[in-house]
């Protein structure tokens, strides 16, 4: 069955409800629930919390029918107008075969979060046609740091948006153009082999990960190369790789930098998305165009 024609989701506006879920993980300290809210109160917007939006079972933040049940109410709900994740950590993937694409497609709202969540892009878009929002999670969304890209990315038109201009490195000089596919690595390797995999043909891939060693990171791309999807990509963006340790930091970027050059695709690396508050937002399924000799990712038209 092929893919849905893609859907923009509809602008979020001051006083309008932003709907909560916890697709994957609960929070480490339940008090960061109550902070996200007042969060985004204060930047002017109500808050409706998943039903379920509290509940723990282990390392989930509920059981796989609960996390689902909340994330179609809130899409199913006229009154919410947008959805954010709460949280990453793991568990998105687990929800996928439980969601409604056909009610998130008929209620194209924004939603917004990453890592984890990284799952849950994939399987909208390529389920509900539906572009949706790779960036802070709603524990971070609105910090000083990102509240400027928040509004723009989820409250204007981000026709031809400049996602970037500068600050990055050209890995690989050329010019690219095509839809912009990916997010978290580790996470996006669990859909291969799964109806929920995105179409890579023609694609602009972004990826970032954090605190994986480089070998790890090698094998991802080794899993990527062997499965025939660095094949297909006309463009790679990559975002943080952090790690703790500064020599293994070393030896992930020399990864990286090997990853692109055997690829040869037009290539920019230190790209600011990825696992800190002043990442960016990126439209998951939109068309873009990427100058690596400029350092500069923008959107295109539709």
């Amino acid at each position: 069955m092929s893919a849905p024609p893609i859907l923009f989701p509809s602008r979020l506006a001051l006083g309008e409800t932003i709907g909560l879920v916890a697709p994957a993980s609960p929070p480490d300290q339940p008090e960061k629930i109550g902070q996200a809210v007042e969060r985004l109160e204060k930047a002017g917007f109500r808050v409706k919390a998943g039903k379920h939006l509290r509940e723990r079972d282990g390392y989930l933040a509920g059981s796989d029918e609960e996390r689902a049940a909340d994330f179609n109410a809130l899409f199913a709900d006229p009154k919410v107008k947008a959805v954010f994740a709460l949280r990453g950590g793991y568990g998105s993937c687990r929800i996928l075969p439980l969601l409604d694409y056909a009610t998130i497609r008929a209620n194209p709202k924004p939603f917004l979060g990453y890592s984890d969540n990284t799952a849950l892009h994939q399987a909208i878009l390529e389920k509900a046609g539906l572009i949706t929002f790779h960036g802070p999670n709603a524990m971070e969304a609105f910090l000083p740091e990102n509240e400027t890209v928040c509004r723009k990315f989820l409250m204007e038109s981000f026709d031809k948006a400049v996602l970037f201009s500068s600050g990055v490195k050209t890995t690989v000089s050329g010019r690219a153009s095509g839809r912009l596919i990916g997010g978290n690595l580790t996470c996006l390797l669990r859909l291969i082999g799964t109806p929920y995999a995105p179409d890579f043909r023609g694609t602009i891939l972004f990826l970032e990960d954090i605190n994986e060693k480089a070998y790890r990171v090698d094998g991802l791309f080794a899993h990527l190369r062997l499965a025939g999807i660095l094949e297909q990509i006309h463009g790679l963006v990559l975002g943080r790789f952090d790690h703790t340790e500064a020599e293994e930091q070393k030896r992930i970027e020399a990864c990286l930098e090997r990853e692109a050059a055997r690829m040869g695709v037009p290539c920019v690396s230190g790209a600011p998305i990825g696992h800190f508050p002043g990442q960016i937002i990126v439209p998951n399924g939109a068309m873009a165009e990427l100058d690596a000799d400029a350092g500069r990712l923008c959107l295109a038209a539709p």
